[in-house]
């Protein structure tokens, strides 16, 4: 489980990787965006964690899960 997590946070763009890196976790969505603003981030970049919902994080790899859903969207269960 841990790995595939880590997979995640790989795939995420080297900006975001970057600024993930540089957040001393937990944090909230504010904190990772007020980061990204420190370091410059790229408008888009700006926008996609505008996008992560307003809650607790504890690590890259949590916000990359994250992102992957927002993206990907996680598979529907059948019954």
């Amino acid at each position: 489980m841990e790995t595939e997590s880590k997979s995640k946070f790989t795939e995420l763009p080297m900006e975001t990787q970057e600024i993930l890196k540089n957040i001393d976790f937990p944090v909230k969505r504010h904190d990772i965006i007020e980061q990204a603003r420190k370091s410059e981030a790229t408008p888009d970049i700006l926008r996609e964690l505008g996008m992560l919902p307003d809650r607790q994080y504890n690590s890259a790899e949590d916000v990359a899960e994250e992102l992957h859903r927002i993206y990907i969207g996680t598979p529907s269960k059948k019954a």
